[in-house]
């Protein structure tokens, strides 16, 4: 083990040409690009050191990002322009440094700070007008019964909890497919709860609940579940208590086809939150404007 003299926090983003990486790949990636750049990286202690690099939350595969965070712990001190130099010499293909921030050593552990996270993302077979009648009817539901699926258990939860924000939104027409009609397509802006010990709220969640709501099934497509590293504990599943009346319409769909299924395309995750960021940030996100 080498002794830590610094504590870096690294805002990063994460593009096309990494979006389908899993978490340990990254890691790897990140791990060979701080060798490449020779940059003094501490080591933990164990029969086999790895290099002290603490992502706050893993992402999943399939999701584009703009405002990650890690923390990166060095044996040498470094100013700021020596570790962005030492960085773009190596860095992973897909990823870019948004920010750097020298942290003090003992500040607490990135991962339990985190509160919450914005995402965005863009749903087709779907009008804007009836995607933003869901979300209202999402936020205005004291309780969200719900299960998730890990092998063969259902382990009920309750989603509204995790849901802070929701806002239906003009599609993004640089994400749509070529063959999609943007009058059947819709754009989603949300804030998931973001926790380690009050649980967290995923996207794809979100989306079965709405799809629910409307009557549809969710696509499967957009942003995938890692099998280690997620931070679920596995696969949603339908409405815990669900009307008949929600059930008779999911099943008068029968199997699934083009118009009855929601499909998520482009999700992004716009930022992680850190609690004392978000009691201090004041202004409601700028996308969390009803348009």
């Amino acid at each position: 083990m080498s002794e830590v003299r610094q504590r870096w926090r690294l805002v990063f983003s994460r593009g096309e040409e990494a979006r389908y990486l899993s978490h340990l790949d990254a890691v790897r990636l990140w791990e060979r690009a701080f060798r490449r750049g020779e940059i003094p990286v501490a080591t933990s202690e164990g029969f086999s050191p790895r290099l002290k690099l603490i992502f706050a939350a893993p992402l999943q595969l399939g999701m584009l990002a703009e405002h990650e965070l890690a923390d990166l712990f060095l044996s040498e001190r470094l100013t700021a322009p020596e570790l962005r130099d030492r960085l773009a010499a190596g860095m992973p293909r897909g990823y870019a440094v948004v920010d750097l921030h020298d942290v003090w050593i003992g500040d607490p552990a990135l991962a339990p700070q985190l509160a919450a996270a914005d995402y965005r993302i863009t749903l087709l077979n779907v009008e804007q007008a009836r995607l933003e009648a869901a979300a209202g009817r999402l936020l205005a539901a004291e309780r969200l019964p719900r299960a998730r699926r890990k092998e063969a258990r259902a382990i009920p939860y309750d989603l509204r909890p995790l849901l802070l924000e929701l806002r239906a939104r003009t599609a993004d027409s640089e994400a749509l497919p070529p063959d999609a009609d943007p009058a059947r397509a819709a754009g989603l802006w949300m804030r998931l709860r973001h926790t380690q010990d009050r649980g967290s709220g995923r996207v794809e969640e979100v989306v079965a609940a709405l799809a629910g709501e409307m009557g549809l099934r969710a696509g499967t497509g957009g942003c995938e579940e890692e099998a280690a590293g997620a931070d679920s504990i596995g696969e949603p599943v339908m409405p815990v208590g669900a009307t008949d009346a929600a059930e008779t319409a999911r099943e008068s769909l029968g199997p699934q086809s083009a118009g009855s299924v929601l499909e998520v395309v482009r999700p992004v995750r716009e930022r992680l939150w850190l609690a004392t960021e978000l009691e201090s940030s004041g202004a409601p996100h700028p996308a969390a404007q009803a348009v």
